[in-house]
């Protein structure tokens, strides 16, 4: 997301210090308390509710994270982006009520893998890559680490240290990571701590934005370099070359999606941020008509090799959203019991929330055509994917109503 201009950052800082007593509960947004419509373009009676009594069994996620748009601007307006609002949703169930959880974009990401609220500086998008600083994690504060910062002590786990712990397999693929060499190292690529981040612009061949890649800001994972190189690393090409220097051994998504034994049971895939629709006209890259246009083209090279795979069709489940609307002045509405963090008053900087933003899944147990309204959220998904594959309920992911049930896996 844009940077906010310095008085707001200041003025967030006063309202911490104010805000001396427990945490206000953020007000949910009207949308989100409707009827569940859960209706197929094709005509099929509505469901009514999100359960996880009776879950497929998926062993193979995919996360396609996209760039500060709203539901309007993107899923409703076909003319811009016709691959994501029309032949995308034809193949899976369109969510019409999923949010983000806050603004700007890497609270966002934070979110979507540990469950953990924004706090000052990962809602001002970690400027400096900063030691979080606090007193622990409160229990009663919804498992919340209660302090600020950007970098989060080992004993804040993720998704990815769960599915570690459980024998299953993850990888976040991060487009251009390395492209530029001294930038940022093609694996497990982030500034020095308590460094400024100077990947908060794209320069000529490289759009890898620091931000973007939520698994490089907890300690469980970077303090393991060996780890952190070996499930971090560059998207690479549709043809599977990768950036020159990336240590040997190291796959990208084309190449591990040959077979399901390489692909991993969670697959999180950032574009550069000319194909996520963050920046337009882009540095040094060939741009579309519009930044939707951008992102059509990055989706309709990666989501058909996705959807061809192996592992896809045995067993998977693809999910596209967007981090946030495009900005708090445009839109910082909430669902799903949403409520601010220990460390951050306002999620969405003038508002409960991120904004509704939408979201597509596609799997063999979803079928093509479904509109579903149930209200779902970054931290409904992570909470989604720990039922999947069977986890404990990180943070605010153990607060949400609904998670992915029989609205989704309808087939």
């Amino acid at each position: 997301m844009r940077r906010l201009p310095a008085f707001f950052a200041a003025a967030s800082v006063l309202v911490l210090l104010a805000c001396s007593g427990p945490a206000k509960a953020a007000d949910n947004h009207p949308n989100a308390t409707a009827p569940a419509d859960r209706t197929a373009l094709t005509g099929a009676a509505p469901r009514t509710t999100a359960t996880t009594a009776s879950l497929p069994a998926v062993q193979h996620v995919f996360v396609i994270v996209l760039e500060n748009e709203g539901y309007a601007a993107t899923f409703q307006n076909p003319s811009a982006d016709p691959y994501l609002a029309r032949t995308l949703p034809a193949q899976g169930a369109l969510l019409t009520n999923y949010y983000g959880t806050g603004h700007e974009s890497n609270d966002n990401y934070i979110a979507m893998i540990s469950g953990q609220a924004p706090n000052l500086q990962t809602s001002s998008d970690c400027q400096i890559y900063s030691q979080f600083i606090g007193i622990g994690i409160g229990t009663a504060a919804g498992g919340q680490a209660i302090g600020t910062g950007c970098v989060y002590p080992s004993t804040v786990s993720t998704v990815a240290n769960q599915l570690t712990a459980k024998g299953l397999s993850w990888k976040g693929y991060m487009e251009d990571m390395g492209n530029v060499a001294g930038r940022e190292a093609p694996v497990c690529g982030h500034p020095a701590l308590d460094a400024q981040d100077k990947t908060q612009s794209a320069v000529a061949g490289d759009g890898y934005a620091t931000r973007h890649d939520p698994f490089v800001y907890f300690s469980s994972i970077t303090d393991s370099p060996a780890y952190c190189d070996a499930h971090v690393v560059p998207l690479g090409s549709d043809t599977g070359a990768l950036p020159a220097g990336t240590p040997p051994g190291t796959t990208g998504l084309a190449a591990d999606l040959a077979s399901a034994s390489t692909t991993p049971n969670l697959s999180f895939i950032t574009p550069n941020l000319c194909d996520d629709g963050h920046d337009y006209p882009c540095t040094n890259q060939k741009s579309g008509a519009s930044a939707l246009a951008d992102i059509d083209t990055f989706l309709q090279i990666w989501v058909p090799k996705i959807t061809s795979s192996p592992a896809f069709t045995q067993n998977g489940m693809l999910i596209i959203t967007f981090d946030e609307s495009d900005g708090p002045q445009s839109d910082s509405t909430a669902c799903c019991n949403e409520r601010p963090g220990p460390s951050d008053p306002l999620p969405g900087l003038t508002g409960s929330g991120g904004g509704r933003v939408g979201a597509v899944v596609m799997s063999p147990w979803t079928e093509g055509g479904t509109v579903d309204s149930v209200a779902y959220n970054h931290y409904s998904l992570l909470a989604s994917i720990e039922n999947l594959f069977g986890l404990s309920r990180l943070g605010y992911a153990a607060t949400v109503p609904s998670t992915f049930g029989a609205d989704v896996f309808n087939r």
